[in-house]
């Protein structure tokens, strides 16, 4: 896959089809792609309290799941289109955000070997361009 509004049509069919499978993959329920293509991939979500801890804020939990499930579909609009398996997630959190507000996710696949690949994600609050989260994932690939 390469770019344009058929890859991110695909995506979200294939992100569609993996929440409806049920199990954890149901918390991304709310995610809309914005853009993907070339080795990226934008996504958006509103935080409702499904998303949240107790004290209203953007969960630890759910901002690491993001930055696997959005770099995964970046990294699948590569040449070698698959998703791979998950090495190593690292998330930074950054700032809070809080119920209501809606965040970006923005992943970039930086390199892709014979057996690894690698990604780094943005969150940011959509209204203010805060940065909410720095994520870098790690994908075997082999």
């Amino acid at each position: 896959m390469s770019g344009g509004n058929g890859v991110k049509k695909l995506l979200q069919q294939m992100l569609s089809a993996v929440v409806e499978s049920g199990g954890y993959d149901t918390q991304l329920s709310k995610l809309c792609l914005v853009s993907a293509g070339q080795g990226r991939c934008v996504a958006k979500v509103k935080i409702e309290k499904e998303h949240t801890n107790r004290g209203g804020n953007l969960h630890g939990g759910f901002t690491a799941t993001l930055v696997d499930a959005v770099s995964t579909l970046a990294l699948m609009t590569t040449e070698q289109g698959a998703p791979g398996v998950s090495v190593n997630i690292n998330v930074s959190y950054m700032k809070s955000a809080k119920t209501g507000e809606e965040i970006l996710i923005n992943a970039e696949t930086l390199r892709v070997g014979k057996t690894m690949a690698f990604l780094d994600v943005d969150i940011i609050n959509k209204e203010t361009g805060d940065l909410v989260a720095k994520g870098s994932h790690t994908k075997f690939i082999g």
